[in-house]
């Protein structure tokens, strides 16, 4: 699966969601990436680390947009 958008109103069970999804998908070989802005970044993580188990940690990851323009940036720079 490509991007997928969750939007909603706060308090309407977006977050939910987005973990059981995870939790669904951790047996497919692709990583997960939730990408998130930054004021809820250790939110989410802290939330990804409570709801999964230890090892899936290296499956699914929190990013936000600074970090994942960083990782775009530095990846295509290496690829150059």
């Amino acid at each position: 699966m490509g991007l997928r958008l969750i939007y909603g109103k706060s308090g309407s069970g977006k977050s939910e969601f987005c973990f059981r999804e995870i939790k669904e998908k951790l047996n497919q070989p692709n990583k997960i990436y939730m990408i998130t802005p930054e004021q809820f970044s250790y939110m989410q993580e802290r939330k990804l680390l409570d709801m999964l188990e230890q090892d899936a940690i290296i499956k699914a990851e929190v990013l936000t947009f600074a970090r994942m323009a960083h990782r775009v940036f530095s990846e295509e720079r290496r690829a150059c």
